[in-house]
């Protein structure tokens, strides 16, 4: 069995404390990796593939497998104190059910074993507000599997097996994000959004920074243990909000006129159709029409009171940055 491995230790880091972030390579893992050395932590890494975007190998010791693959997690997990769980098949709006729960089920569960094997003190859990079953959003397929993997650790966690701290992110914001609100952000610079009607939905978000400090506080904190916390930015929005918000950014004028419901709906849900039909992926549909029109707010007091977090960013601060990637990657596009 082929196990890709790069970096080396130096004496110097076998006194920090060694630490494993599973799907080292996405947009919260990156940052959290960052954010990790910044602290000076030893950083292993795992991602799938070995051309991913990623941390500088002279940083971290790297692993190139999958999630299920015994050996690499074994490899991975060895002299390990702290595992950052990311790894996971993201939830879109055509999704392969199968793999899904093969990689955010299964996977956790070989990532568990593997854990509990090697003598792995706590894991951290990125589950996700979508598993909350008693939020007013419908409980999707992604929100089931996060669920489930929720239950798998904690199960362990109470037989005393091993330390575990579920998160659960509401919608994430920065620089490098994806989703829903990204599409949101592409379509009003395109000029091809709808002006979103009045009441609108509420929501909660999320910057990505002050998800990694929760991490942090979540790995750090002994009262963690056995604990799943909502992560929010202590805020509430509402889409029409963040949709005047991003269109002041982009330099356009708030539109005069409303979409009716009934336009929206129907919009979305040609986008659906010709999304499974052209095989898009994340293509705009009618997931996208619920999350625009229900509300989908969250708390984060009890990580607050419990383990001090204290977010400090908000969507109109981290909003600049988004907006300089998505022109630089626009200008690389180009050339």
């Amino acid at each position: 069995m082929e196990v890709a491995v790069s970096g080396l230790l130096t004496p110097s880091d076998t006194q920090k404390k060694t630490v494993l972030v599973t799907g080292a390579s996405g947009f919260i893992g990156r940052a959290l990796v960052q954010r990790l050395l910044d602290r000076q932590y030893q950083v292993q890494v795992l991602s799938r593939h070995p051309d991913e975007e990623g941390p500088d190998a002279s940083d971290c010791r790297q692993f190139t497998g999958d999630i299920c693959d015994e050996e690499i997690l074994r490899q991975a997990c060895s002299g390990v104190e702290t595992v950052f769980h990311l790894a996971a098949y993201a939830h879109v709006n055509q999704h392969d059910e199968t793999q899904m729960r093969a990689v955010n089920v299964d996977g956790t569960r070989e990532l568990l074993a593997a854990a509990i094997a090697s003598g792995v003190k706590r894991i951290v859990f990125f589950s996700s507000s979508l598993a909350d079953a008693q939020s007013n959003a419908v409980m999707t397929s992604y929100g089931r599997a996060k669920r489930d993997a929720e239950e798998l650790l904690l199960a362990a966690a109470n037989a005393g097996q091993i330390e575990v701290c579920c998160l659960r992110p509401v919608n994430v914001y920065g620089p490098g994000m994806k989703g829903n609100l990204l599409t949101l952000i592409r379509l009003i610079s395109k000029g091809v959004f709808p002006s979103l009607p009045v009441p609108s939905a509420t929501l909660s978000l999320v910057g990505h920074r002050d998800l990694c400090e929760a991490a942090l506080l979540a790995a750090e904190s002994s009262r963690a243990n056995g604990q799943t916390y909502t992560v929010t930015d202590g805020r509430t929005y509402t889409m029409k909000g963040v949709e005047i918000t991003v269109r002041k950014a982009l330099g356009k004028s708030a539109l005069r006129w409303q979409t009716p419901l009934p336009l929206l709906w129907a919009g979305a849900a040609v986008l659906e159709v010709l999304g499974r039909v052209l095989r898009m992926k994340n293509a705009p549909g009618l997931r996208s029409y619920r999350v625009l029109t229900t509300d989908n707010v969250f708390s984060c007091e009890k990580i607050q009171n419990e383990l001090g977090y204290n977010p400090a960013a908000t969507f109109t601060d981290e909003l600049p940055g988004i907006l300089q990637q998505l022109r630089s990657e626009k200008q690389k596009a180009r050339d």
